[in-house]
């Protein structure tokens, strides 16, 4: 099994970011000087007939560079802390990459405008599996898609997470993205993962809108939904991992 990252394309794009960030800042520092050089020499006197609008123009100028300035060291702080790998799911990929042959392509971090961010999608002859992988413990219950986690003192309290909701934004979002291409017949399916199995992670399901799994068990618990038939000819394969890799 190919465990891949679009490591180089979110590298380049992080450092696409931090070059629009220095631009920005550029441009707020010359407008924030123009601002403050309008005030140091006043080059309208106060009783001139425009004085009022050459008074809001330098003030003008100094707010837009102020809020440029911030914009730009937003963007920064957004570049740096740009993810270009999941650990977690590489992880996941090399347990999978034992069982599954080269036919299998495993794309993990995925992170595009149209699909927002995926944990990894594993695309196949079966379809796309989306996947939300987590390596959260504790003993936890699902019911459609609603979750709950068993507190110390044994009581089950809702989760704010919702990691069946992440799962199946992340499948839709795929689905769309794919359809900009053309590729409108494509199976999709979803999953969450545990990367821990019991007793670390204890798992009550009750018809869950999604399959809720422990990574061991991940290709065995889904033997009858996406590992149960080939759906797609090769080449379409590689279309759909060419579209979310690069």
């Amino acid at each position: 099994m190919h465990n891949l990252a679009p490591t180089r394309s979110l590298t380049r794009r992080s450092r696409d970011l931090l070059v629009g960030a220095a631009l920005v800042f550029l441009m707020g520092a010359a407008l924030a000087v123009a601002g403050i050089g309008m005030h140091v020499f006043n080059l309208v006197v106060p009783f001139n007939r425009g004085y009022d609008i050459y008074d809001m123009t330098r003030k003008s100028l100094l707010l837009i560079g102020a809020a440029f300035s911030l914009s730009s060291m937003l963007l920064a702080l957004r570049a740096a802390a740009w993810r270009t790998d999941n650990a977690t799911a590489f992880e996941l990929g090399e347990q999978l990459a034992v069982r599954l042959d080269h036919h299998y392509i495993f794309i993990r971090n995925i992170s595009k405008r149209t699909t927002g961010y995926v944990d990894a999608a594993l695309i196949s002859a079966h379809g796309v599996l989306a996947l939300r992988i987590t390596r959260r413990k504790g003993e936890y219950f699902n019911e459609g898609a609603g979750w709950l986690r068993r507190r110390r003192k044994g009581k089950w309290r809702p989760m704010r997470w919702n990691p069946t909701r992440e799962a199946v934004t992340a499948a839709v979002k795929i689905r769309a993205h794919l359809h900009d291409y053309g590729l409108t017949q494509i199976p999709l399916f979803a999953a969450v993962v545990f990367m821990h199995d019991a007793p670390d992670v204890r798992l009550k399901l009750l018809g869950p809108d999604v399959p809720v799994v422990h990574a061991s068990q991940l290709i065995a618990a889904l033997q009858e939904t996406y590992f149960a038939e080939e759906r797609l000819p090769a080449q379409t394969v590689q279309e759909i991992a060419n579209l979310l890799y690069h």
